[in-house]
């Protein structure tokens, strides 16, 4: 269905020849105007950052719910995950940030800290 969308210019050229110029043109410039915005929509989609998936987490702000001796359990959104601390120790119920990921393991560091660098 997509592709009779962004084919809609060439699939509308006949109304040339059915009608005559006055109707054909405004139908004809409501089909490419369609067409171009299915265009700019497809675009917009296809350059949209990834929403899903393990590389989605990077940059998340999660809270920490849980502390141990060199990890910690992060909530994010509805989820637990088991997260590495990159830098300082980290507090229960702090916010920290996802910088990286590593199978099922991510590495976390202090929000606060990834605040004051930018």
């Amino acid at each position: 269905m997509c592709h009779l969308l962004l084919l809609l210019p060439v699939l509308a050229l006949p109304v040339f020849w059915l009608w005559p110029l006055g109707v054909a043109l405004p139908v004809y410039a409501t089909a490419a105007a369609v067409s171009v915005a299915v265009y700019v929509l497809a675009l917009k989609v296809w350059k949209a950052p990834l929403v899903n998936g393990t590389q989605a987490l990077i940059g998340a702000t999660g809270r920490v719910v849980r502390v141990g001796a060199r990890d910690v359990t992060l909530q994010l959104g509805g989820e637990l995950w088991t997260a590495d601390i990159d830098g300082a120790p980290l507090a229960l119920g702090e916010r920290a940030v996802v910088v990286a990921i590593e199978g099922l393991r991510l590495t976390a560091r202090s929000r606060t800290r990834d605040v004051s660098i930018q």
